[in-house]
C-alpha cells in the first residue's frame, strides 16, 4: 500500500476539476502544447484554459519530469497551447501535462496542500520501543540525536517492503575498516544489569554491536547472542551485560567489521533491567499515547505485538519530554513498546511514496487546497465552470466531510507496523 505524490495530485485534479491531465498528439514545441483530439481541440471557449494557468509535465520528451510552466494563450481550434516561460524538450509528443485552474499560482501550491495533509489529518499508529537509547526507535529524521561517527557515515533512510519493520532506519555506512555509529552517552550505575535487544539488517559484511564503556575506555562483555552478524537480512541480536565497577556512562555502538560494510539498524533497546520509568522522544505528546505493547517472536518474520501491561501512566519528565512509567519493573524477555499516534512524512519529490492510505491522502489533500483557496476568496474559473467564493467554502466543508469518513484515530482502528 503505497501511493507517490504524482498520483495523489493527479487524482485531485481529476476529482476535483481544479485541473485536466492532457496528453500531446503532436510534437509541438519549446514553446506549444499540442493536442489535436478532444482532450484541447474542439468547439470549446479560448478562455477555457485561461492566461496564467499554471502547468506541470509529468513527462517531457518522453522521460519522467516535474518541468512547469504556464498558459500563455489557447487556442481550441488546433488544440494549442502557447507555454510561457518556454520549456526545455523541443519535442515532447505522447507527453503528460497537468493544467491547473489560474486560482492556485503555481502547482507548488497543490503539493504544499499534499504535504500539510499528510502532517496534519493523516496518522497511523507506530510501535515506539521503551529504551534508554535515545532515538533508538530510529523515528528522527536525522543523526543528531546520536554520537558521532567512526570510520563510516551515518543516515537515516527509509526501506522497501518486505525489508520494513518500522518508518525509517540507521544506516551505517562504513569508510574504513571497524567503522560505527555511538549512541549518545547513557548515564548508568556500576552493578545495574541492562537487557540490549537489537535489530540489523546487513546488507554487505559483518554488523558488529558493542556497548563501550565511556569512564573505563573499555568494551563491556555480552552475553547472549553476541556482538556480531555475518547473515544477510534482518537478525534479531539479544544480549544482557553488567555495568562494571566505576563505570559512570556507556554508548551503544552499531557498526561493521570490514571498509565497506554496509549494515542498517532499528528498536535499539537497552536498560536497566530494575526500571519502571522510559524517556520518551521529545516529540511524543500523551494525547497521541495508545497501548503499551509487548513485541512477540524469537525471529524477525515471526514478530507481532500484544498488549503488554495496563495501569501505566505518561507523565511529564521535567527535562527533554514524557516518561512512561510501568506498574512493575520491565525486566528482561520481550522487549516493550508503546504506540503513538503519527502522521506521515511530507513528499518531498513527485517520485516519493508515502504508506498513508490512497483515500485518505487524495481526499485530505482535496481539502487542504479548497481550504487554502477559500482564503483568497475569488470568483474562479475550473474545468467545470465558474466557482464563486460561498461554492469554495462549500466545497471546502463536503471536502471535510469526505476526509472525516476515512480518517480512523481511535485506538481500535489502529494500525501497527511490523
Amino acid at each position: 500500500m503505497s501511493i507517490t505524490r504524482l498520483a495523489i495530485r493527479q487524482a485531485i485534479a481529476e476529482e476535483t476539476g481544479l485541473g485536466f491531465l492532457a496528453t500531446s498528439t503532436a510534437a509541438g514545441s519549446t514553446t506549444t502544447f499540442i493536442a489535436a483530439d478532444v482532450m484541447l481541440a474542439g468547439p470549446m471557449s479560448a478562455q477555457r484554459f485561461a492566461r496564467g494557468s499554471a502547468m506541470r509535465f509529468s513527462t517531457l520528451g518522453g522521460v519522467a519530469s516535474t518541468e512547469g510552466s504556464f498558459v500563455g494563450s489557447y487556442d481550441p481550434t488546433t488544440g494549442t497551447i502557447t507555454l510561457s516561460p518556454a520549456v526545455s524538450e523541443a519535442t515532447h509528443d505522447n507527453d503528460v501535462a497537468e493544467i491547473w485552474t489560474n486560482a492556485l499560482l503555481t502547482v507548488d501550491r497543490v503539493d504544499e496542500a499534499i504535504d500539510r495533509a499528510l502532517a496534519r489529518h493523516c496518522f497511523h499508529w507506530v510501535p515506539i520501543p521503551l529504551t534508554f537509547v535515545k532515538d533508538g526507535d530510529c523515528g528522527d529524521s536525522g543523526v543528531t540525536l546520536w554520537g558521532t561517527a567512526s570510520n563510516a557515515t551515518a543516515t537515516k533512510v527509509a526501506m522497501p517492503w518486505p525489508a520494513t519493520i518500522g518508518q525509517r532506519y540507521l544506516r551505517v555506512a562504513n569508510s574504513g575498516a571497524g567503522g560505527y555509529l555511538p549512541s549518545a552517552n547513557i548515564m548508568v550505575q556500576a552493578g545495574d544489569v541492562w537487557p540490549l535487544d537489537v535489530l540489523v539488517y546487513v546488507n554487505v559484511g559483518v554488523a558488529t554491536l558493542s556497548v563501550y564503556d565511556n569512564t573505563n575506555a573499555a568494551a563491556i562483555s555480552l552475553s547472549g547472542d553476541g556482538g556480531s552478524y555475518s547473515g544477510t537480512g534482518w537478525k534479531r541480536l539479544v544480549n544482557t551485560f553488567t555495568i562494571p565497577s566505576g563505570c559512570k556512562s556507556i554508548a551503544v555502538r552499531c557498526g561493521g567489521v570490514g571498509a565497506t560494510a554496509d549494515t542498517y539498524w532499528t528498536s535499539v533497546i537497552a536498560y536497566p533491567q530494575d526500571t519502571r520509568r522510559f524517556p520518551l522522544p521529545a516529540r511524543c505528546a500523551p494525547k497521541r499515547l495508545g497501548h503499551v505493547l509487548k513485541r512477540v517472536g524469537e525471529e524477525v518474520e515471526d514478530f507481532h505485538f500484544r498488549e503488554y501491561v495496563t495501569g501505566w501512566s505518561a507523565i511529564q519528565g521535567g527535562g527533554e519530554g514524557i516518561v512512561v512509567q510501568l506498574p512493575t519493573a520491565a525486566g528482561t524477555g520481550d522487549p516493550r513498546y508503546i504506540e503513538e499516534l503519527q502522521p506521515y512524512d511530507a513528499l518531498a519529490t513527485d517520485a516519493a511514496t508515502t504508506n498513508c492510505p490512497d483515500e485518505l491522502a487524495i481526499k485530505a489533500g482535496i481539502y487542504e487546497v479548497y481550504k487554502g483557496m477559500a482564503r483568497d476568496k475569488p470568483t474562479q474559473e475550473t474545468k467545470s465552470g465558474y466557482l464563486t467564493a460561498s461554492d469554495i467554502k462549500q466545497n471546502a466543508l463536503d471536502a471535510l466531510r469526505d476526509m472525516k469518513s476515512v480518517q480512523h484515530l481511535s485506538a481500535d482502528d489502529r494500525t501497527v507496523y511490523r
